[in-house]
C-alpha cells in the first residue's frame, strides 16, 4: 500500500524556526556590539571617578544606563547572558560613584535596573576599585576614610560570600570571591604597615620635641 506523506506542516514549522533563528542571531550580534560601547562608557566613568570628576562620570553612566535599557529589547530566549557583562560593568561603576559621593545607602539591582547575576558580580568587581581608592587615600594621609573604605570592601565580600555555592549558576562568582579575598589581605597588610609607620613617626616626633 502506497504511503504518501505531506510535509507542509513540517515545512511551516521549519520556516518558523528559521525566522526565529535569524532574529536570535540579529539580536545576539546587536547585543555583542552595543555592550562593548556600554563597557567602554563605564570604564571611562571609573577613570573619571578616581580623578574625582564625579559630574563627568555621571554623564557617562547616564548614557550607559540608557543604552542598557534599549538593549533589553534585544533580549529574547536566553540571550540575557550577552547583556550581563555590560550590566556588571555598570554596577561596578555606579556603586563606586555612590561610594565616592559617600552615599549612606548603596543602590540595589532594582534601582539600577539590572539582572541579579550582573549585580552580584558587579559588586565583587567594585572591590578592586575600592582597593585602588584606599591606596590613593593612604597616599593623601586620609587614614579615616581609607579605613571606612576597607570596611565597605569587607562588607561586600561578606554579604556576597554565601552565593559562592551557586558557582554553577552564577559563572565565575567563586573566582571573583577568591580575587576579592586576596585583595583584602593585601590592603590589610598595607594598612597595618601604614598604621605602624604612623605610630613610629608620632613617637619619634614626641621624643624629638622633648630634647
Amino acid at each position: 500500500m502506497d504511503y504518501n506523506v505531506s510535509f507542509e506542516n513540517v515545512q511551516n514549522s521549519l520556516n518558523s524556526f528559521s525566522g526565529q533563528m535569524k532574529q536570535l542571531e540579529l539580536s545576539r550580534e546587536a547585543l555583542i556590539k552595543e555592550t562593548r560601547e556600554v563597557i567602554s562608557l563605564c570604564s571611562k566613568a571609573i577613570i573619571l571617578l578616581h580623578g574625582e570628576k564625579t559630574k563627568e562620570s555621571e554623564k557617562l553612566l547616564d548614557d550607559a544606563s540608557s543604552s542598557i535599557k534599549k538593549l533589553k529589547d534585544y533580549v529574547i530566549c536566553d540571550l540575557d547572558r550577552y547583556l550581563w557583562p555590560a550590566e556588571q560593568e555598570y554596577v561596578e561603576a555606579f556603586i563606586l560613584k555612590e561610594i565616592v559621593e559617600r552615599k549612606p545607602d548603596l543602590s540595589g539591582h532594582g534601582e539600577l535596573n539590572v539582572s541579579l547575576n550582573a549585580y552580584v558580580t558587579g559588586l565583587l568587581d567594585c572591590t578592586g576599585e575600592i582597593k585602588r581608592m584606599i591606596y590613593d587615600n593612604l597616599r593623601k594621609n586620609n587614614h579615616g576614610f581609607s579605613l571606612s573604605l576597607f570596611e565597605i570592601m569587607q562588607s561586600i565580600y561578606n554579604l556576597v560570600y554565601p552565593f559562592s555555592f551557586y558557582d554553577n549558576l552564577i559563572p565565575g562568582i567563586r573566582k571573583k570571591l577568591d580575587v576579592s579575598k586576596r585583595m583584602m589581605e593585601d590592603v590589610r597588610i598595607t594598612m597595618t604597615e601604614e598604621y605602624q609607620r604612623t605610630i613610629f613617626l608620632n613617637e619619634f616626633k614626641n621624643i624629638s620635641e622633648q630634647k
